[in-house]
C-alpha cells in the first residue's frame, strides 16, 4: 500500500477557504463523512442536532459506490489496512468494509498507524486550543490498555472483540492504535460570521462554529499536508462544536470522513477523524464529556472507515436526529449512553456502540454474550422503519 507523499512539519494558519473550489474538489473526488449529532441539551443550549451527511445519498457524492468494488478489488485502493464482505436480507445484498482482517478467518493482529493533528481556535479574542488535550487525548481508553470483559486492550479494540465474539472470542484477534504521533497544529482564525462564542451555566466556555465551513478548512488541511493514506489521522479540538445553519441547530461532536484521490487505475484513500475533547458539565443529560465523542468516531472509522456501508433502513426513538437511517454507523443509535473507563490517564467516559448483529438483524447475536450493543443497551436487533 502506497505510503503517500512524504511532507515537513509546519505550524498552518487558516482564517477561510474558497468555499466553492473545495465544494467543487469534494464532488469530484468523493468527501465523506459521518457526523455525531448530540441531541443532548447543553445547559444553554435547546435546539436540537440534526443527522447531516455528505457521501451517502443526495446530499452529496455517493461512497456506497465503492463498496463492491472495496471487497472484490482491494488492490485498488492505497489506504489503511481493511477487510470487506457483504450478507443478505431478503432479496437484498449489503456489501460492507471494516478495519483490521477478517476475524472469521483467524487470530491476527492489525495495528494502525494514528496521528494526533492539534486544532487551535480563534474566535472573537477567545482561543480554545486542542494543545491543551493531547496528553489527555492519548492517555484514554483510545490509545491506552484497560480491563474489559474482553481482556486488557484498548476502547477499540475491545469493542471490536466483542462484536464480532463468535469468532473472535477464543482467537486473539486485534485491531489496535499505535500510540499517535502529535503533528503540527492546525491554527483556525474562526470569522464572526462563521462562529460564536458562548458560556455554559457550568462555566465552560465553548466555541460554535458553521458546519459546512468547518468541513472545507478540516479538508483542505488534511490534503495540504500531503498525510500518508496509511494513515489514521485524529483532528483534535477542544470544547468546539458544529452548527447548521444557525446556532439553534446544534450541536455536532465529530465526525469521520474518507476522500477517496484517482490515481491512475487506483485510488489514494484517507480516512480520518475529527473530535472535539469536551469538559464536563457542557452536556448535563445525557453525560458528554471529555474523549465521549472522539470515541463515537473511533468506533464508527473502524466499523465504516469508508463511509460507504449501506444496511437495511434503522430508527431508534432516543435518536430521532438521525430519522430513518441507512447507515452502519454503531455510535448513532447510542449517543449519550457511555461507561466509565480507568486507565493510567485518568477516568474517562467512552460510549456505547451497537453490533453488527443489530444492523444485520442477526438473531441470535454472534455478539459477546449475545448482545446486540457492548453493553446491552438493545435487546434485539435493529427496528426497520
Amino acid at each position: 500500500m502506497s505510503f503517500g507523499k512524504t511532507w515537513k512539519k509546519r505550524a498552518v494558519v487558516i482564517g477561510s477557504t474558497t468555499g466553492g473550489l473545495i465544494a467543487l474538489v469534494a464532488l469530484t473526488l468523493g468527501l465523506a463523512f459521518s457526523g455525531i449529532l448530540a441531541h443532548a441539551q447543553t445547559a444553554n443550549f435547546h435546539g436540537k442536532a440534526r443527522f447531516d451527511t455528505v457521501g451517502i445519498g443526495a446530499n452529496g457524492p455517493d461512497n456506497a459506490k465503492y463498496a463492491t468494488k472495496l471487497i472484490n478489488d482491494p488492490s485498488a485502493f492505497n489506504t489503511i489496512p481493511y477487510w470487506g464482505s457483504a450478507f443478505a436480507k431478503g432479496s437484498t445484498t449489503y456489501p460492507y468494509s471494516m478495519v483490521g482482517t477478517n476475524p472469521a478467518r483467524g487470530g491476527y493482529t492489525t495495528n494502525i498507524t494514528t496521528e494526533i493533528i492539534p486544532v487551535k481556535v480563534v474566535l472573537n479574542g477567545t482561543t480554545l486550543d486542542g494543545n491543551s488535550k493531547v496528553k489527555a487525548t492519548a492517555s484514554s481508553p483510545l490509545f491506552l490498555n484497560a480491563n474489559y470483559a474482553q481482556g486488557r486492550t484498548q476502547y477499540g479494540d475491545a469493542t471490536q472483540r466483542a462484536e464480532w465474539w463468535h469468532y473472535a472470542g477464543s482467537e486473539n484477534y486485534h485491531v489496535l492504535l499505535k500510540y499517535p504521533a502529535v503533528e503540527s497544529t492546525l491554527t483556525v482564525n474562526v470569522p464572526s460570521y462563521h462562529g460564536t462564542i458562548e458560556h455554559t451555566q457550568s462555566g465552560a466556555t465553548i466555541a460554535l462554529v458553521d458546519e459546512n465551513w468547518w468541513y472545507n478548512i478540516i479538508v483542505d488541511n488534511l490534503l495540504g499536508r500531503h498525510t500518508p493514506d496509511n494513515v489514521f489521522a485524529i483532528f483534535l479540538t477542544y470544547n468546539v462544536l458544529l452548527y447548521s445553519g444557525n446556532t439553534s441547530n446544534c450541536c455536532t461532536l465529530g465526525y469521520h470522513s474518507a476522500w477517496f484521490t484517482p490515481n491512475g487505475s487506483t485510488y489514494n484513500v484517507n480516512t480520518y477523524a475529527w473530535g472535539s475533547y469536551l469538559d464536563s458539565g457542557i452536556y448535563t443529560s445525557p453525560v458528554i464529556e471529555d474523549i465521549n465523542g472522539l470515541s463515537h468516531e473511533v468506533a464508527e472509522w473502524l466499523n465504516d472507515p469508508f463511509v460507504s456501508n449501506v444496511v437495511p433502513n434503522w430508527y431508534v426513538p432516543s435518536e430521532p436526529q438521525y430519522g430513518c437511517s441507512n447507515l452502519l454507523e454503531v455510535g448513532d443509535p447510542l449517543v449519550g449512553v457511555s461507561f466509565t473507563v480507568i486507565t493510567a490517564g485518568g477516568t474517562y467516559h467512552p460510549q456505547d456502540i451497537a453490533f453488527f448483529s443489530w444492523f444485520a438483524r442477526q438473531s441470535p447475536s454472534i455478539g459477546y454474550d449475545g448482545r446486540f450493543t457492548y453493553l446491552g443497551t438493545f435487546g434485539s436487533y435493529s427496528p426497520s422503519c
